[in-house]
């Protein structure tokens, strides 16, 4: 991933009585640790801004530098006028206020109430100024500040990579699939990033090609060694691998970052092959792959890969509702990567609906703790909940899946009548994307900074209820 670029500077009054200096000096050693763990370039600036002129420099220098977050301490009060030279910056800002240094006498350094007058100036007294502040608070290495530091990192991460990146849709929608139509403007308006359409064809020739070409024997028992069963031919396997490698050239040639792809229905009548243990191999080697041409299902996916330092993500279905266990049934043909899977590994198979043709991989997820995202560029919305997968004996279907309970919406605790209700009075679609870690922090942090609404809770009742509105704030 490509890292984000920190910048911190610090605001000085000298009539102040606290030790400003030492402060500013201690944030920046403290900093300077934090990028090495955190992946993020660091740009300190040492000598304290005193004057608007100070203020001036140093904004147009860090714009110089290509800093993505500006970070201004109140090392002491400051005068307000010295925030407005970075509105005109490119970077996202945030303020910052420290403890203060003594506790009885002159007030030391005033930095909270500097903090909250640029605060205040950024949102309500700047008209011209759109962009959201982040506050901060705390000396530089208590929790406190590494807590709200550290999740305003992660987030500008993923949405500077989000921003760079190229989702590959290959094929058109999947017929009757209306829930997975997509506006490729308003995506790149709010995310930056880039859809490319492909067509089928593309894929049919590398296929034929990687198949004509041989050299998938080795890959041929790799996949072999790592399944722990199999119920399919040599010759599905071999069509598994000449997929993998037809969908490795396009991504090579296109620049792609992620990709997403008609697999059904036309592709298993053409070549004799459901894509699902394909896609999981994908996306267990670092590229974020979908089934079914869902861009917005692979865009959050892409969102959850970023968001936690790279793990592997899934694209699953809500199958099925168990309210005496308060639980709910996440499902799929087969698309996910080897480490979702519990201590019994996987079979590759065929096809539950398709039984003459593989290949998937079929088992049970691993017990744990997990996020679900989907974003909805509509209206700019994200439905976002936790959960836990946990050991159950049935009912459980061919394909892969788990039950989730211990379930949340927003970080809100829901029963599984509170998620069904949420999800469905709110329209959202019938994929949802997952990863195995509570991300909810860095994910309502990102979509704070991109101007989506989460959803919050609906709690469920008998009757026909609507969405609450959502409010949108500016980007």
């Amino acid at each position: 991933m490509e890292k984000v670029r920190v910048a911190l500077a610090g605001t000085f009054r000298p009539i102040f009585h606290g030790n400003m200096q030492a402060v500013l000096a201690h944030s920046i050693e403290v900093l300077k640790k934090k990028s090495a763990a955190l992946n993020f370039d660091f740009i300190p600036v040492s000598a304290g801004m005193e004057t608007l002129s100070d203020a001036q420099a140093v904004a147009k220098q860090l714009e110089a530098a290509g800093a993505d977050l500006i970070v201004i301490q109140n090392s002491s009060f400051a005068d307000g006028d010295m925030i407005l030279p970075f509105f005109s910056t490119s970077a996202r800002l945030a303020v910052w206020a420290v403890e203060e240094t003594t506790t009885s006498g002159p007030l030391p350094l005033n930095s909270f109430c500097a903090t909250n007058l640029y605060v205040s100036i950024a949102g309500r007294y700047a008209p011209d100024y759109k962009k959201s502040v982040k506050w901060l608070y705390g000396n530089a290495g208590s929790d406190d500040f590494g807590r709200r530091f550290d999740t305003t990192v992660r987030a500008l991460t993923a949405i500077k990579n989000l921003r760079k990146s190229k989702l590959l849709m290959i094929g058109d929608t999947v017929p009757g699939y209306h829930d997975e139509k997509f506006d490729a403007g308003k995506l790149r308006n709010i995310f930056g990033v880039t859809i490319e359409k492909l067509g089928l064809e593309e894929f049919y020739d590398e296929f034929q090609t990687a198949m004509n070409n041989g050299g998938l024997d080795a890959a041929v028992e790799a996949i072999k060694q790592e399944s722990s069963g199999i119920d399919v031919s040599h010759s599905d396997i071999r069509k598994s691998v000449g997929a993998e490698a037809a969908f490795q050239k396009i991504i090579s040639r296109h620049n792609g970052s992620a990709m997403t792809f008609r697999c059904w229905p036309e592709v298993p009548n053409k070549i004799g092959l459901m894509v699902c243990s394909t896609i999981g191999r994908l996306n267990q080697q670092g590229t974020v792959a979908a089934t079914e041409t869902d861009v917005l299902g692979a865009l959050s996916m892409m969102t959850l890969r970023y968001l936690s330092g790279g793990r592997e993500t899934v694209l699953m279905d809500l199958s099925g509702w168990d309210k005496q266990s308060d639980s709910v049934y996440i499902w799929h043909c087969g698309n996910v990567p080897k480490s979702w899977f519990d201590a019994s590994g996987f079979r590759l198979a065929n096809h539950f609906n398709r039984d003459t043709i593989g290949v998937v991989r079929e088992g049970t997820m691993k017990p744990g703790e997990l996020t679900a995202l989907r974003f909805l560029e509509d209206d700019a919305s994200a439905f976002l909940a936790t959960g836990s997968f946990y050991k159950r004996e049935s009912p459980i279907y061919k394909g892969v899946s788990s039950w989730m309970n211990n379930l949340a919406i927003n970080g809100v605790p829901a029963t599984s009548a509170d998620f069904m209700n949420t999800l469905l009075v709110n329209a959202v679609p019938h994929h949802l994307a997952y990863v195995d870690k509570n991300v909810t922090t860095d994910v309502n942090e990102l979509c704070a900074w991109l101007g989506i609404s989460v959803i919050n809770p609906l709690p469920y009742q008998d009757y026909l209820q609507k969405p609450h509105p959502l409010f949108r704030p500016e980007l």
